[in-house]
């Protein structure tokens, strides 16, 4: 666990801060905003940081750019995106939210989908600019 894993980490972390703020808004309040605030944010970090190894995974494929592989690929972040959401519906029971409060399995896997895309069209965008 070197550089890498502490770069991935903090990349993650410091969107999660933002995202955290976004499902904030979305999500119904329960508690004071620091505490509806770690919920949410928690609940980002769980796509940010685990949607960053899905796509590194899925990246990992042979011949993932070519042909039907940008299709499998997202069919990948759909299937990680359901996991992604398994363990953050996991963790809000523990944080003692009710799970009623997050929505179905399956807006997981199309909030991964959404995120890698905008996270692919911003890495493209920053790649052409410089």
């Amino acid at each position: 666990m070197g550089a890498p894993f502490f770069k991935t980490l903090m990349r993650t972390g410091s969107i999660a801060l933002v995202l955290g703020l976004v499902l904030l808004m979305i999500l119904p309040r329960h508690a004071s905003f620091w505490s509806d605030y770690v919920d949410a944010f928690t609940v980002a970090f769980c796509f940010t940081f685990m949607g960053h190894y899905v796509d590194w995974l899925l990246r990992g494929l042979p011949a993932v750019t070519e042909g039907v592989g940008p299709v499998v690929r997202v069919a990948g972040w759909f299937a990680g995106g359901l996991w992604c959401m398994v363990v953050a519906r996991w963790l809000w029971m523990g944080m003692g939210r009710d799970l009623r409060e997050l929505p179905g399995l399956l807006w997981g896997g199309v909030f991964l989908v959404i995120y890698e895309l905008v996270a692919r069209e911003r890495s493209a965008d920053s790649s052409q600019s410089s």
